[in-house]
């Protein structure tokens, strides 16, 4: 989630994010899980494979079937910005339904992640759930996976307005699903020119990765591991400064 642009200031004096007793590692680096972690990593373990053909074109067809129904229950909110409280507690329950699918064993140290990843719907706030004050857009994440960056990018029509977010994350340990980002800057574009930019000091999130298989993402972030797994945030929208969790669901773009 990043901060909205109105206010920046306020946001960069966020504290840092709490993680409690977790280690932080590199995407390569291993260590003890945290015992905070280990809830998250229980719902991000794979489900049996199947011992048979059959068993397992079951498994994928309920995949897919769990995918389109998350695609089809966003499909009218353009992309979180237009959505009720009734619409916002029917994709949450889609959206949980397709995480308790997830293929990847541990996501948070997954390749899979690399890439361009469009946002379909989120709830957080702008200008992370792809609008800059008024004005709605599209957002991508593109994810550095060996470099350990990413980039949120935020476009709108015609390019006439736009912005990038660039940080960098870290995997919690060995934890299966949790990353720490720190942010690095935001900078503003008007016709693909720099209006200004602004860099963050001590400003970090916890991502869940929840779900990632090869065109399908859903990340849950949070200011910190108790906002994160705050069961009464889920299924509702998230503003500028909570510690509350809020969700993405994204399709790869390449």
């Amino acid at each position: 989630r990043a901060p909205r642009g109105s206010e920046m200031t306020a946001t960069v004096a966020a504290p840092a994010v709490r993680l409690a007793s977790a280690s932080i590692a590199s995407p390569r680096t291993r260590g003890a899980p945290s015992p905070a972690s280990r809830p998250v990593a229980a719902r991000t373990r794979t489900r049996a494979s199947s011992s048979s053909s059959v068993e397992t074109a079951a498994s994928s067809a309920e995949l897919a079937a769990a995918k389109r129904a998350v695609l089809e229950a966003v499909e009218s909110t353009s992309r979180g910005l237009r959505c009720d409280d009734a619409r916002r507690a029917a994709v949450e329950r889609a959206i949980s339904a397709l995480e308790r699918l997830n293929p990847t064993p541990a996501p948070a140290a997954s390749p899979l992640q690399a890439g361009s990843w469009e946002v379909m719907y989120s709830t957080a706030p702008p200008p992370s759930n792809g609008a800059l004050g008024p004005f709605p857009g599209v957002a991508y994440q593109d994810i550095d996976y060996d470099g350990g960056t990413y980039v949120n990018r935020l476009v709108l029509p015609r390019d006439w307005l736009g912005a990038t977010l660039s940080a960098r994350w870290e995997r919690i340990g060995e934890d299966n699903s949790l990353w720490r980002v720190i942010f690095d800057d935001v900078v503003v574009f008007a016709f693909r020119r720099r209006l200004f930019s602004k860099k963050f000091k001590d400003v970090e999130r916890v991502w869940d990765q929840t779900f990632v298989d090869a065109d399908t993402r859903v990340v849950r972030a949070a200011r910190t591991m108790k906002g994160l797994r705050l069961e009464k945030a889920r299924g509702r929208r998230a503003v500028a400064g909570d510690e509350d969790d809020c969700v993405f669901v994204m399709k790869r773009v390449s």
